[in-house]
């Protein structure tokens, strides 16, 4: 059974529906590209497979999970981001610090997410300062950001500065909600202007 809108042919999806004969075209009269459609939705199956081994802890089932998902979709930055996680769970940092960076160039350096991943790999490879400024990043695209706070804190404390590593563990653990993202901010900058006096 077909079904006609404004001149455009409609064909019924489903079981009984049959393919779509070679040539034929879909809907807005574009060439119909199953092999496409199917590489997306393939691709986009082992990236959330490959997170469920990731969970279940077969970081390296994962690993090729996720990079089978970026052979069909070299654009996806969660396939992208998990990939990162799992050669971060097998120890290989410098490995995960590219997919890392690979993810943020595809997702424009706007996602906070990424930033705090990058600087728990930094932290890994003792890159204690980048580390540190990865944190920064993070909360100034999303003060509130726990993980933010929390590895920031590692990294200060990593570096000595016991004071600076205190307030963010606690910013961490007692999330300021009565003056929100905006005073978390203006103590980041209090933060990394005292640093910038005391250097």
């Amino acid at each position: 059974m077909e079904t006609v809108v404004r001149d455009r042919q409609i064909i019924p999806l489903g079981p009984r529906s049959g393919a779509i004969a070679p040539g034929r075209r879909a809907l807005g009269g574009a060439p119909f590209e199953p092999a496409a459609f199917d590489a997306r939705t393939v691709a986009m199956g082992r990236c959330e497979l490959g997170k469920i081994r990731l969970e279940m802890g077969r970081f390296q089932d994962a690993l090729e999970l996720f990079e089978q998902s970026l052979a069909l979709q070299p654009h996806a930055v969660e396939s992208w981001y998990g990939r990162a996680e799992a050669l971060t769970c097998l120890g290989r940092y410098e490995d995960a610090l590219a997919s890392l960076e690979q993810a943020q160039t595809l997702a424009g350096f706007a996602s906070a997410r990424l930033w705090v991943q990058k600087a728990v790999v930094l932290l890994w490879l003792n890159r204690l300062e980048t580390a540190l400024n990865c944190c920064n990043q993070a909360l100034w695209l999303a003060p509130d950001h726990t993980q933010a706070w929390l590895f920031r804190g590692v990294a200060l404390h990593r570096l000595g500065r016991f004071k600076e590593a205190y307030r963010s563990y606690r910013r961490a653990s007692q999330p300021d909600t009565a003056t929100g993202a905006r005073a978390n901010v203006q103590r980041l900058c209090q933060d990394i202007a005292q640093q910038s006096q005391a250097s």
